[in-house]
């Protein structure tokens, strides 16, 4: 549904920004605090990616490194690469692109230890449940925001950029199907309420055709990847709000550095829970629907009247 919305609101204002858009809409006050808000929102996932790549390299990797050890690699990362335009950062994005296939290999070999009955009994639980579960779980396929911001630098026609955007949301839930149902396959009901992160402890005991050992490590090396694209990506529109907020053509490098050190820092203050992630979630979901659909909502109907 939210991808029709965009589509609707973009066709209209091709050559727009969401953050022009608000402006355009709303006036300079009123536009500039939903720019705001809009800004503080992507930081705000900035900084849960952040958190998710340290409460977990922390725990599997890392156990006995401080934290700023940790998190300073995504520190470089992020100041060097959410600086740059939209071409640089779509080759970057490429590569980790096909680190997704990596993964799909690696778990070819647990298909010869699962067990396709722990999926019965299906259909269980009531519809209400099902849409309960899935909202917990929405946060896991955002990204697609991003099409508002960088729409107008793509070059095609509007149903050709909406297409893509509709076949990337198909794969990404493919992707997420598929881990999903392996776990699920893999694992009993019982194991799997024990077992924490249930993907990364199925690939520590698989072995790649009586080779590769301790694949967990470059799962994670290859999740690595893919936390620094979604990374770099929210930081890159974070920054597109603030050179749209100042009236700057250009992302500026001292905006970067300073979202970068401010996430850093309060990456090494909080302290690192499954229960504060999970609050997180929580707070990105409520986020994004008050934030992107119901904003969307009001400046397509102010655009129909």
């Amino acid at each position: 549904c939210t991808i029709f919305l965009y589509s609707f609101l973009l066709k209209r204002f091709p050559n727009l920004t969401i953050f022009e858009i608000c402006t355009f809409f709303f006036g300079k006050w009123i536009g500039g605090i939903v720019i705001i808000s809009y800004i503080l929102y992507f930081i705000l996932i900035a900084y849960f990616i952040n958190h998710s790549y340290f409460f977990v390299f922390s725990k599997w990797v890392f156990p006995n490194s401080p934290a700023w050890s940790i998190l300073l690699l995504l520190l470089i990362i992020g100041i060097y690469l959410g600086k740059e335009n939209i071409r640089t950062m779509t080759r970057f994005f490429q590569l980790s692109f096909w680190t997704l296939l990596i993964i799909l290999i690696f778990s070819i070999e647990s298909f010869q230890q699962v067990e396709w009955k722990f999926l019965l009994p299906v259909a269980q639980v009531d519809f209400a449940h099902i849409l309960k579960g899935s909202y917990t779980s929405y946060y896991f396929l955002h990204g697609f925001e991003c099409l508002l911001v960088v729409y107008p630098y793509v070059n095609g026609p509007h149903r050709k950029k909406i297409k893509s955007s509709i076949f990337s949301i198909l794969f990404i839930t493919l992707i997420n199907l598929f881990i999903v149902v392996l776990c699920f396959v893999f694992f009993s009901k019982k194991e799997l309420q024990l077992i924490p992160e249930p993907t990364i402890y199925l690939f520590k005991t698989l072995t790649f055709f009586k080779e590769l050992e301790r694949l967990d490590l470059l799962f994670l090396s290859v999740w690595f990847v893919i936390i620094a694209s979604s990374y770099v990506s929210y930081l890159n529109l974070a920054n597109t709000g603030i050179s749209n907020l100042i009236n700057k053509n250009s992302i500026s490098t001292f905006s970067t550095l300073t979202i970068c050190i401010i996430v850093f820092l309060i990456g090494n203050l909080v302290p690192s829970s499954i229960g504060f992630l999970d609050m997180l979630i929580k707070t990105i979901s409520i986020l994004d629907t008050k934030i992107t659909y119901y904003c969307l909502l009001i400046i397509v109907s102010f655009n129909k009247f």
